[in-house]
């Protein structure tokens, strides 16, 4: 009978074998609304929604009536797919055979309208329903979060406390990630409270709120906590705390949570995978990474967008540019995020031209960009520099369909400073409607790189008098102007003001920048001393800036201290074994340049070629050394030879460490950088 089919149809479907219950339900010669709603329940389930429509039709055609059942289950998945066309079809069909007052319909078209973005018509419907069911009051709660209201998802909470009724788990669970800044952390703790007085069922949707909330306002310890007395834990709550990890910079402890979860049985998820993925991004640790691409395509799940982009970005961050883009370039589907992170990668990796030229694929395919796009494509044209293209992306702004944010902007002016029109960078800042700590430090920066130390200072103060604090990027962009500009005092009065007026710790690039700061003046004495009282280790910034300086000031000794510093901590950076190189050959220590060599060839470091460019009429020219590549290269040399010619009649005499210089054996070569 129906009742022992339907029984049937729903033991198959919980075991996920849908051509099981198909076959039970296509056996049977009556079918009322139950056993339609069973089977379709299954393939809803089963992830299979086109079939559960095509099913539904069926059953209209089968002139049976759908119950309150029928629509509940369809318009979860108009909410879960934000599918507001289908999900108002519903909602007629339900007016049409008088079931909207139905508590199950009700619910479930709040959920709808909220998930896609109709929330006054979420409101209206909440108006009319009976406020004694705590569904009710949690659907319209988590539309309020969804649609970034938290006041009135808070007031909503108070309001279902006054009418007698108590959240529940999923309450809380809804509420919490409304509370996510620090202005709501305390009353995220309240709530925490609550949930301990009260005995509140922690569910695995709850505990990882809970984790959540504590992670995005910096409370480790307290995140920490809440997952050690955790009773149960499933892959939602362990991807959650991988999360977590990653956003407070602890990738290390993102790697071993993974591999505790594998200990303790959990199958990781695609969630959990591409939580991952960044934790082996920020360590570089490509190994682990491709085991997970290995994990990925053993269980399908290169499909989804989100695991191919953390993949993506993977790569690109441990430097395999070439594999990043192969994966974009196979995606079948790509939304907005994917082609950011794919031009962001791009630009960040110094390959400009490939960012803009994926940028006007995206606009040729017709993909909608954002301001995150706009401000990749803009930190690609200040790293060409390519101010043409700038211009082009300005324009877009101006006339575009988007309204530029302050962040946006920032890039603009950022660009606009790197590419040595501070006019316009000035122009944008003053015509901006609005600016923040990162407007203020971009153009800073963009007056502190071209050295005009009395400028980046005026506008700190113009800064401080605005309201805004200055930050560790703010006095980072002034101490390099005074490094640039050749003013020692000003750049120590500036790290002092830093360190103990504002009280910011310094950072290894101030402490780099400091080090910039005396070497370029000539006081290598003073950079050795400042690098000796480090409170921690010099990286290879602080060592590489020292060597630069004993070049220009031909301290061969100091020189040896520095590099053989950096050989241990970069010893694959070729520039290094070449700056060195150029040291000894101009100090005439040919043992020296041969120790060099030798150190290259055993470490098997390869000197990659550096490359210049100059924009002209709007076109990029690209240059290596002794190039012949370019169409005028014949014209290109003739006219060099005749300004170097002229050079020489005026007197200019080459310095030997950048040019030809001379060894024993009456041999030349060349030892230019």
């Amino acid at each position: 009978d129906m009742y022992v089919g339907s029984a049937l149809i729903k033991m198959y479907a919980d075991a996920g074998l849908l051509g099981g219950a198909r076959e039970v339900f296509d056996g049977m010669a009556e079918r009322d609304c139950v056993l339609w709603n069973v089977m379709m329940d299954g393939y809803v389930k089963g992830g299979d929604v086109a079939s559960a429509v095509g099913l539904f039709g069926a059953m209209r055609a089968s002139r049976c009536d759908p119950n309150f059942a029928t629509l509940a289950c369809f318009l979860s998945v108009c909410a879960t797919e934000a599918d507001l066309l289908s999900g108002l079809q519903l909602h007629t069909l339900a007016v049409k055979y008088g079931l909207e007052p139905e508590v199950a319909v009700a619910n479930t078209l709040v959920s709808m309208y909220a998930k896609c973005q109709c929330l006054d018509d979420a409101w209206r419907l909440f108006d009319l329903m009976p406020r004694d069911d705590l569904v009710t009051w949690n659907g319209m709660i988590s539309g309020c979060v969804q649609n970034g209201l938290v006041d009135d998802a808070l007031r909503l909470f108070c309001d279902m406390q006054k009418s007698g009724l108590q959240p529940d788990s999923v309450t809380l669970a809804s509420l919490l990630p409304a509370l996510t800044d620090l202005n709501g952390f305390k009353q995220g703790k309240e709530i925490h409270g609550y949930i301990v007085r009260n005995c509140v069922h922690l569910d695995v949707f709850l505990v990882s709120a809970l984790v959540d909330i504590y992670f995005k306002c910096r409370d480790v310890r307290m995140a920490q906590n809440v997952f050690d007395a955790t009773k149960t834990i499933d892959v939602v709550i362990g991807s959650t705390m991988i999360s977590g990890y990653v956003l407070n910079g602890m990738s290390e402890a993102a790697v071993k949570m993974f591999r505790y979860l594998l200990e303790v049985g959990i199958k990781p998820n695609a969630v959990m995978v591409a939580s991952t993925l960044p934790a082996c991004a920020c360590m570089a640790a490509m190994k682990l990474g491709q085991e997970l691409h290995g994990y990925v395509l053993k269980n399908a799940y290169e499909g989804r967008c989100y695991v191919e982009s953390a993949l993506m970005d993977m790569y690109a961050k441990c430097g395999r540019l070439d594999l990043s883009h192969y994966i974009f370039s196979k995606m079948s589907a790509k939304d907005e995020v994917t082609w950011n992170s794919m031009i962001s990668s791009f630009a960040q990796n110094g390959e400009p031209e490939e960012a803009l030229e994926l940028f006007r694929q995206m606009s040729m395919e017709g993909v909608k960009y954002s301001n995150v796009t706009i401000s990749s494509i803009l930190s690609a044209c200040a790293g060409l520099p390519a101010i043409y293209y700038g211009k082009e992306i300005h324009g877009i702004i101006i006339k575009g369909p988007i309204r530029a944010d302050v962040f946006a902007e920032s890039a603009l002016i950022d660009m606009y400073g790197k590419c040595g029109n501070l006019e316009l960078a000035f122009r944008v800042f003053e015509f901006m409607p609005e600016k923040n700590e990162v407007t203020w430090n971009s153009i800073i920066s963009a007056y502190g790189a071209h050295g005009l130390v009395e400028e980046s200072v005026s506008l700190l103060c113009r800064m401080q008098e605005e309201g805004f604090n200055a930050d560790h990027v703010t006095f980072l962009a002034l101490i390099s102007a005074c490094a640039h500009a050749g003013q020692v005092q000003e750049g120590l009065r500036l790290f002092k003001c830093m360190t103990e007026e504002y009280q910011i710790a310094p950072r290894v690039e101030h402490l780099a920048c400091m080090v910039d700061l005396y070497s370029r003046a000539g006081k290598l004495d003073k950079a050795m001393q400042f690098i000796a009282d480090m409170p921690f280790k010099p990286d290879a910034g602080i060592w590489g800036a020292l060597l630069h300086a004993c070049r220009v000031h031909r301290d061969v000794e100091l020189a040896e201290i520095a590099s053989q510093e950096l050989f241990k901590l970069d010893p694959h950076n070729s520039g290094y074994y070449v700056l060195m190189s150029n040291i000894n050959a101009v100090a005439g220590r040919w043992d020296g340049v041969s120790k060099m060599r030798r150190l290259m060839k055993d470490k098997k470091v390869q000197k990659i070629p550096g490359y210049s460019w100059v924009d002209v009429n709007n076109t990029s020219h690209l240059f290596v050394a002794a190039d012949n590549s370019h169409p005028d290269s014949e014209d290109i040399y003739m006219s060099l030879k005749s300004l170097l010619l002229e050079l020489k009649h005026e007197g200019y005499v080459p310095r030997p460490d950048i040019c030809y210089t001379t060894q024993p054996d009456n041999t030349t070569q060349v030892m230019a950088i």
